[in-house]
């Protein structure tokens, strides 16, 4: 059965269908009285009727068996510190991050990134940020994910180490979640560091192409944020953070 994103709490019951969800209900031409499974974004999963009482105009759904359902969410919070990269291999690190269970996403702008956004212009940076939704609900659509992750609105670096040292609950993790940050030059495997503090939460921080400034480096590390590399090869930024995030769940047994 096909699952599709309908946000509220739905209490009011029956409920008026988005236009989102009335275009795949048109696409796949869903008729009155068929039954699609639909999840609000917070865990709550259920099964909505097209109502008779639908118009061409409006699609109103009767919501039943409404329950929670958690049982494809990560038992430990997984967040995801991403370099900007060019808009296509962002749209891509952050449709295959949510399928991998990341529970937040926190893009941030560094020396290095390809792609610049003005921070102050907050139209095109709300613009963006409905984009990546938009992405997100879509692969928590085609995963069967049931919580919808958290998009943070775009950070420069130092800004981003300076708020999460004073209160990593930003990332939607808590203290006993592990800073890392994916180098090159570190000596340790981030295989290693995953095996001595299992299931604990991570934040993984990945730097943009072409990685982050010696400088910026120096900065996260007096931080206090853990180097940590997966090999001799060095990965592009869209390939790194979707490799740690699947190493993570290898040894914490998320797969």
């Amino acid at each position: 059965m096909s699952h599709f994103y309908l946000p509220g709490n739905w209490q009011n019951n029956p409920v008026v269908a988005p236009e989102s969800l009335r275009h795949h209900l048109r696409v796949r031409r869903i008729r009155p009285s068929e039954t699609i499974g639909v999840f609000n974004g917070q865990g709550l999963v259920g099964l909505a009727e097209i109502t008779a009482q639908s118009t061409d105009k409006q699609t109103i759904l009767k919501i039943n068996n409404i329950r929670e359902d958690l049982g494809r969410e990560s038992s430990y919070p997984l967040t995801l510190i991403q370099g900007l990269a060019a808009n296509e291999k962002m749209d891509w690190i952050i449709e295959k991050a949510v399928e991998l269970g990341v529970s937040c996403i926190i893009p941030i702008q560094t020396e290095r990134s390809v792609v610049r956004i003005d921070l102050q212009d907050m139209k095109k940076t709300a613009k963006k940020i409905e984009h990546w939704s938009q992405i997100m609900i879509a692969a928590c659509e085609q995963c069967d994910r049931t919580v919808l992750p958290i998009i943070q609105t775009p950070i420069f670096l130092p800004q981003f180490l300076k708020e999460y040292q004073a209160n990593p609950a930003i990332s939607g993790s808590n203290n006993s979640a592990l800073p890392i940050v994916l180098s090159t030059t570190s000596g340790l495997k981030l295989i290693s560091i995953l095996k001595r503090a299992p299931g604990q939460g991570v934040a993984l921080m990945i730097g943009p192409e072409g990685g982050f400034s010696p400088t910026e480096e120096a900065l996260i590390e007096q931080f206090g944020w853990i180097g940590a590399n997966m090999g001799q090869r060095i990965l592009r930024t869209e390939t790194a953070g979707i490799c740690a995030i699947a190493a993570v769940h290898s040894v914490w047994g998320g797969f």
